[in-house]
């Protein structure tokens, strides 16, 4: 019993002794084509990478508000009325439209219109909901969320009142608050 117990013994040295060597190969191999560490590439250019929606104008200062220069919520139309407006124009490819509807400080960043629909058709939104707007003195907040990828993007609308009486698109701030 003694020999077959050695013989036992050196087949498991050996098993050990080769597995030892296969980890040492595969390690010693991976070591050769290590992956070097990403760098960023400045292209020089404003393009965004393939499958990717353009990106918004980023470099331009964020606009004061105007209330001259704001959009203006319609005589007998509430800014909730509006909020979904702009949903549904978003909804029907009619970007233009949608466009003058936000916020001036929001059209700075987009640029025009052709940046705010490339971002838009980028999201592929699906839905839209909005929420009864709530009113607080002479402002009024409206929460609206598009549906995009399986997530809802909630976006918070800030209308004030003009000196004539009539509602202006103040402010649009990611998040419901």
């Amino acid at each position: 019993m003694e020999g077959t117990q050695k013989q036992i013994v050196i087949g498991l040295v050996a098993v050990a002794v080769l597995l030892a060597a296969i980890v040492g190969v595969l390690i010693w191999q991976n070591s050769k084509n290590a992956v070097p560490s990403p760098t960023l590439t400045d292209t020089g250019t404003d393009e965004a990478p393939a499958g990717m929606p353009a990106t918004a104008n980023t470099t331009a200062p964020p606009a004061e508000f105007d209330p001259a220069t704001a959009p203006k919520v319609a005589e007998g139309q509430t800014p909730e009325a509006y909020v979904k407006a702009y949903y549904q124009a978003c909804q029907d490819k009619k970007y233009d439209e949608a466009f003058k509807m936000l916020p001036t400080a929001t059209q700075a960043y987009y640029g025009d219109t052709a940046g705010f629909q490339s971002t838009l058709e980028g999201y592929g939104v699906t839905a839209f909901s909005v929420q009864p707007q709530k009113e607080a003195g002479d402002a009024v907040t409206v929460v609206g969320s598009q549906t995009a990828q399986g997530m809802d993007f909630p976006y918070t609308w800030k209308f004030v009142k003009g000196d004539s009486g009539e509602w202006l698109c103040e402010s649009r701030t990611m998040g419901a608050q």
